[in-house]
């Protein structure tokens, strides 16, 4: 049998110590558990270019169109749940569900101190708490530049926000391979926000914006226009997989380097 003096010993009990304490940031890390909460379903824009002269002022008309059923909100929602699954294996996913809609007029304002916001973060705070939540995932709608893929190249005008759809019956199209001719197009849109909130503290971790749209044009179809090319199943079907996607490249930007 091999005896050690008793330095090696001494030297023995510490490497011995040392692997017996779980290493940080793998085993001694608390669980997370992430809620997700999407706060973008509740209505939808109906957007349809007008023709301005000579600039690039937004003249679009624009209708907000209440919406009850939670479809969107489920589809972002389970598209952030996706995302978290691929990036955070061991974290657990909890979805919340809100009916008030103050609290889908403030979106991520919510985050801010202020006295219109304040007794709203709080409330959502003790939910997540109550919930045993570590993290918040929250998909808010954000605006920006319209711009749809056409090809090499992008077409739109003027600004857009949240989920909705954009009607152009001004330009024209053309495919360059048949040389058919069609007027006008409207596309599918999601412009979303995912932000990464520590829920002890309500201090935001990170965000990440997502865009996605899918355009239709009556080229290659008998319909007169764009909008009579895709039946109203079709549309609602664009609006979920844009949602889903805008929701889902967001979250896995925003919890990728969490």
């Amino acid at each position: 049998m091999k005896h050690f003096g008793p330095a090696r010993r001494a030297v023995l009990l510490v490497v011995l110590a040392l692997l017996a304490v779980p290493r940080l940031g793998v085993a001694a890390e608390a669980p997370r558990t992430v809620a997700v909460l999407s706060l973008i379903g509740d209505e939808m824009s109906l957007v349809t270019r007008r023709t301005a002269t000579g600039s690039s002022l937004d003249r679009n008309e624009r209708q907000a169109i209440a919406i009850a059923d939670p479809s969107f909100d489920l589809a972002a929602a389970l598209a952030a749940e996706r995302a978290i699954k691929e990036a955070m294996p061991g974290a657990e996913r909890l979805r919340v569900t809100v009916g008030d809609k103050r609290l889908f007029a403030l979106q991520d304002a919510v985050l801010e101190p202020g006295p219109a916001s304040n007794p709203m973060r709080e409330a959502l705070q003790a939910l997540l708490r109550d919930a045993k939540a570590s993290h918040l995932l929250l998909i808010t709608k954000r605006r920006d530049d319209a711009r749809f893929r056409l090809g090499d190249s992008h077409i739109g005008n003027g600004k857009i926000s949240g989920i909705g759809i954009f009607i152009d019956n001004v330009v024209g199209l053309d495919d360059p391979q048949s040389g058919i001719y069609g007027n006008g197009y409207f596309a599918a849109f999601a412009y979303l926000k995912a932000t990464l909130v520590e829920v002890e503290t309500m201090r935001v971790l990170g965000s990440a914006n997502g865009s996605e749209s899918m355009l239709t044009t009556s080229i290659g179809s008998s319909a007169v226009d764009a909008w009579e090319a895709l039946p109203a199943a079709g549309k609602a079907e664009h609006l979920i997989r844009v949602a889903d996607l805008a929701a889902y490249r967001a979250t896995s930007e925003v919890v990728a380097v969490r």
